[in-house]
Formats: structure tokens, sequence, C-alpha cells
């Protein structure tokens, strides 16, 4: 008994050293977050933050954080055509995880909410929206340049033809794992129905491209991945063996027909990576090795964080560079994995939000909307403008 609480009091002191030190003495001091904000966006001059409750507000650089009214509510933020746009739903249609019977896309002009596209719903639920495009768990719909289509979501014949168990044995524990990969608490939540081509994570991050959509997913300590949607076929695919939380998405400007993923976790320590994705093919791009620290607390005790890397939780394209967004600072990615570490701004408290508008066409946001699925404490969204 006393070897497993001395076991537990060395995890947590070390939990609370790394919490307390993610950088070094030389980093400037955060501003305590709001810890509902899910999505951000920079379009219109302004900071555009929504949280898990549906509110939406915005923050001009250098002016306060203001509520901004919406018809119906929002259940995802994003930018169209350098507009700062919405999907909404009836308030009194609205609940958890269930199908809703309308969504409503607006954008943001003349000072008010104009209609792009409305969207009936066939049973299915709304998974994200970026660009062009609306996502739901069984259909991919696009309205450009005003003209609506859509393309139903189709897993591959290989996915479909393979039974995950045989069902005349009975099942180990290996078997059990892949028929039922979420915890019974997700299970719970969602319910029987048939299954649906796109993962039943929360979605973190997604990237439109001519050909693709790519989708990542974060549901921390339980996993995530990576999937790629044909634009043309529908056809849903999963990127490689990705199974943690993916934070970020973007182009790689060296290679353009690949991407490259932004791969974080705290949960206790941190862990991450980021990757690139060429077709099949998936390679490290990147990780930072955090040796083995000795800390001590406030009250003198001595313990360890063991060995760790970098945890990212965001990511995007600069010029001819990536910029990814770690939980100990920024680093500028280029050819020939070059990477450059940058230190993470000073954050401001403006209206309950920790925001930065330090840096030349970024704005950094914290968040500890992680903290769901995690012990991430607060992280920082990269937000481009």
């Amino acid at each position: 008994m006393n070897s497993i609480v001395t076991r537990w009091a060395a995890a947590a002191l070390a939990l609370v050293a790394l919490h307390a030190g993610h950088g070094s003495a030389t980093e400037p001091p955060r501003a305590k977050p709001d810890a509902r904000i899910q999505r951000a966006v920079f379009a219109d001059e302004r900071l555009w933050l929504l949280s898990s409750g549906g509110r939406l507000s915005s923050i001009a650089e250098g002016g306060q954080r203001t509520d901004v009214a919406t018809p119906d509510r929002v259940m995802t933020l994003f930018v169209q055509d350098g507009r700062a746009a919405i999907v909404t739903c009836p308030w009194a249609s609205y609940a958890p995880l269930v199908p809703n019977g309308r969504w409503t896309v607006r954008r943001w002009s003349d000072n008010d909410w104009e209609v792009v596209a409305e969207i009936v719903s066939r049973g299915d639920a709304l998974v994200a929206a970026a660009s062009n495009i609306v996502l739901t768990d069984s259909r991919l719909i696009d309205f450009t340049d005003g003209q609506q289509s859509e393309t139903a979501l189709t897993l591959p014949f290989s996915a479909i033809s393979q039974p995950l168990f045989d069902p005349s044995k009975p099942l180990d524990e290996q078997q059990a794992q892949a028929a039922f990969p979420l915890p019974l608490t997700y299970l719970y939540q969602l319910g029987s129905g048939p299954a649906k081509p796109l993962k039943h994570w929360p979605v973190e991050a997604v990237l439109v491209t001519p050909e693709y959509v790519f989708v990542g997913y974060n549901a921390g300590e339980f996993g995530g991945g990576l999937q790629r949607i044909d634009r043309a076929t529908g056809v849903v695919s999963d990127v490689g063996r990705l199974d943690s939380p993916v934070n970020g998405i973007a182009t790689v400007p060296w290679k353009p027909d690949c991407v490259a993923a932004a791969i974080g976790l705290i949960h206790m320590f941190a862990s991450g990576q980021l990757v690139e994705v060429c077709h099949d093919q998936v390679r490290l791009l990147y990780e930072r090795q955090i040796p083995e620290q000795i800390v001590r607390d406030t009250n003198g005790r001595i313990g360890s964080i063991p060995q760790h890397t970098t945890a990212f939780f965001g990511l995007q394209r600069q010029g001819e560079d990536l910029l990814a967004v770690g939980h100990d600072g920024l680093y500028r990615i280029g050819p020939g994995d070059r990477a450059h570490p940058i230190p993470l701004p000073e954050f401001k408290k403006v209206g309950g939000a920790g925001v930065s508008f330090d840096i030349a066409n970024l704005v950094l946001v914290l968040t500890t909307v992680n903290e769901r699925h995690s012990l991430s404490g607060s992280t920082p969204i990269l937000v481009p403008r």
C-alpha cells in the first residue's frame, strides 16, 4: 500500500511541476484563460471566439470583448471567403448529440448575418464546417459560388467487406478493443444505430484542399486520429495508423501534394509530434525530446518529470514555412526538417479570454477546453490573420 501511495504522490508532484513550469524561467506569465473557448478565427479585422456553450464574441486589437447576437444557436465557427461564418440551428431543436432538423450557414456582412445556405437534416449530425464545406456524419455539402451540392460519405470497399471480428468466436481483449474502440461512456451517449463513415470523436481541425477534406479528431486521453475525404467520390479513409489527438492540419509549402498534422496531448505528461502525410505515407516531420527533469515544489519537496515530448496544439502555413504551437512555445518548421523555436508571447486578459496580438499575422488564444478529455490545463489556439 505504501509503495502505491508513494507512486501516486510522486506522479502528482511531477504533474504539478509540469503545469507550473511548462516553459523556462524566462517564459512570460500567462493570463487566466476563458475555459469555455472551443473555436477561434480572425476575420473582418477582429478575433472571433465561440464558447462550448454557444456564446459568440469578438475582440478588436486593443479593444474589449463584445458579445455578438445571432438569430439561432451557434454550433460552429469558421472563415468563409475572408469573413466570419457560423452554422446555426433553432434553439428549440438543439440537443447535444441529437440530429437537428435544419442548419443555416450565415456569414457576417455589413454588421449583420446574411444567409449563405440552408441545410435540411436527414437524420445525420453536424460534424464540422470550413471554407465552403459543411460536414455531417454522412454527407459532404459544398456551397461554392452560391451553388449547393452534396456527396454521400462512404467507407472504402475493403473496410466494409472486412468484419471487425468473427461473431462465431468469443471476443478476446484485443478483438473487443477493435470492435468497440470508444469508452463505454461515449457508447452510452451516442446510443445505438448504423455505423457512420466519420469517427465519433470531437473534431479539432479541418483542412479543405481542391481534392480532399482532412479531418483531425481529439478525444484527449481516449485517442484521436486523422481521416481523409475524397471530395469527388465521398470515400472516407483513415490516414496511416494515427490514433493520438490531431490538433492542426496544414499544407506543406515545399511539398504541395502533402499535408502536415500537429499531434499533442498532456495527460500526466506531455507527448506529441509533427507528422507529414504524402498520399498514404506518414513520416515523422519533427519531435522535440525533453529530458527528465528534477523539480522542487513550493514546499521544498523534490520530484522528477520523466522524459517527454512537446505537445503540439496548432499548425498553420506561413509563407514558405510551417508554424506550430506547442505547450512550451512556437516552432517554425522549414524544408529539410529545419526547426526554429520561438518563445510564446505574453498573454493579456480581455473579457475573460487570454489573448496575444503580439506576433505579426497571428493571434494566440488560451483555452482549457481540452480538460474535458485530458489533464492538459491551458493550451494555446493558433489563429491566422
